[in-house]
C-alpha cells in the first residue's frame, strides 16, 4: 500500500527542489498532513471498495487428482517423470497383478468346460424328448414305466441345465470382476494435465502421485472480512504473479469463501477449549476470493506462483468508480517491484 504514496512524495520533493515551496516547519507539517490524509483515504477506499491483497499471498492453483496405489499393492513400473505433461488415458504407473491373470485364465477354462456341459445336457434333453414323443405315439405298444422314466429324466436334465447356466453366469461375473480389478493395476491419467513430483519408486507399497488439471487453473486471493459484503460473483479482477513480473492478468470473481478452516469444530463432538479457540482466532484471518481466468495464448503460468491481486468491489455510488485506480495502481506497482525480487 505504501507504494501508492510514492508519486505524492516525488511531487513534494520536486516542489521543494525547484523552489516552488520552502521547506519550513509549517510547510512540512502541511505536506505531511496532506500525505497522511491521502494515505488514510486511499487505505479506506482500498479496504472497502477496491480491495487489494497486501499480503502478496495471491496464489495460482488448480484442481488435482491423487493417484495412489492401494495399501498393500506394490508399484511395478512408473511410466512418467517429474513435471511431465500427460494426456487423458496415458499410462502413469502399473501395479503388480497378484496372479490375477492366472486366475482369469483358470476361470475362463472353467467357463468353457461348463459351456460344453451345457451343450451336452441340451442335446441329451432333445434326444430324451424325441424318445418320449415316440413312446407316447405308440400308446398301448409302449410301457407306461418307460414313459415315466423318460419324463423324469427330461425334468432332471432341465434342472441340471438351469444349474449349469447359473454356474456359467457366476463364472462370467467373476471373470468381469477380476478383469476390472486387473485393469485397475494400470493407473492412467483421468484428464489432460501435468504430473507433480514423482515421490514414489518402483516397489513401493504406499505413496501417491498428483495430477494437476492445468485446463482449470484459478487464482485464490486473500481479502479482509470488512470487504466481504461488497464482493459478488462476476466482478472484474486483476492479478500479477512473480513468475511474470510487470505483467497484469485479468479475470472474474468466481466465488467468495463463506467459511474457513477456523470454523471447523472437533469431529469427536467435544467442546472446544477456550485456549485453542482464542489462539486460533486472535489474529485477523479474512477470507479468500476465487478468481477464474483464461491463460493468455503463449503463456504458461506456473502452479503455486504467488503475487497480488485486486477486485473491483461494489461501491455506494457509481461516481466512486474512480477508486478502482487505487487497486489497479497498487497491483501494478507491486508487479513492477517484482523485478527487484529476482535480483
Amino acid at each position: 500500500m505504501k507504494e501508492i504514496m510514492l508519486p505524492y512524495i516525488l511531487i513534494v520533493w520536486l516542489l521543494v527542489k525547484l523552489g516552488v515551496i520552502q521547506w519550513t516547519l509549517r510547510n512540512a507539517v502541511i505536506s505531511v498532513g496532506i500525505g497522511a490524509a491521502l494515505a488514510f483515504s486511499l487505505f479506506a477506499a482500498h479496504r472497502f471498495w477496491s480491495p487489494a491483497d497486501l499480503t502478496d499471498s495471491t496464489t495460482v492453483k488448480a484442481p488435482h487428482a491423487v493417484l495412489s496405489p492401494l495399501v498393500g499393492q506394490q508399484i511395478k513400473e512408473i511410466h512418467v517423470k517429474h513435471n511431465q505433461e500427460v494426456k487423458e488415458g496415458d499410462l502413469i504407473y502399473t501395479l503388480e497383478s497378484e496372479d490375477s491373470e492366472e486366475e482369469i485364465n483358470s476361470l475362463r477354462a472353467s467357463l468353457k468346460a461348463t459351456e460344453h456341459r451345457l451343450v451336452s445336457v441340451k442335446e441329451q434333453i432333445a434326444i430324451d424328448r424325441k424318445n418320449y414323443d415316440r413312446l407316447v405315439s405308440l400308446d398301448e405298444f409302449s410301457a407306461e414305466k418307460d414313459r415315466d422314466e423318460l419324463h423324469t429324466r427330461i425334468q432332471r436334465g432341465e434342472a441340471d441345465l438351469l444349474a449349469l447356466q447359473s454356474d456359467a453366469d457366476s463364472i462370467r461375473a467373476t471373470i468381469n470382476q477380476r478383469s476390472w480389478l486387473n485393469d485397475r493395476n494400470e493407473v492412467r491419467a483421468p484428464f489432460d494435465g501435468v504430473v507433480g513430483i514423482v515421490n514414489v519408486a518402483e516397489g513401493s507399497r504406499a505413496g501417491n502421485l498428483f495430477l494437476y488439471d492445468t485446463s482449470k487453473k484459478f487464482v485464490e486471493m486473500r481479502v479482509s472480512d470488512q470487504t466481504y459484503r461488497n464482493l459478488e460473483e462476476g466482478q472484474f479482477a486483476e492479478f500479477f504473479v512473480n513468475s511474470h513480473p510487470g505483467e497484469i492478468f485479468r479475470g472474474r470473481v468466481n466465488s467468495v469463501t463463506t467459511n474457513t478452516g477456523e470454523a471447523e469444530i472437533s469431529v469427536r463432538g467435544t467442546a472446544e477449549s477456550v485456549q485453542r479457540h482464542v489462539g486460533a482466532n486472535m489474529g485477523s484471518h479474512g477470507r479468500t476470493v476465487v478468481i477464474e481466468f483464461e491463460e493468455p495464448e503463449g503463456y504458461t503460468i506456473p502452479l503455486g506462483a504467488t503475487g497480488s491481486g485486486w477486485v473491483s468491489a461494489s461501491k455506494p455510488h457509481d461516481m466512486l468508480g474512480f477508486m478502482d485506480i487505487i487497486g489497479g495502481g497498487t497491483v501494478r506497482l507491486k508487479a513492477l517491484k517484482a523485478y527487484l525480487f529476482a535480483l
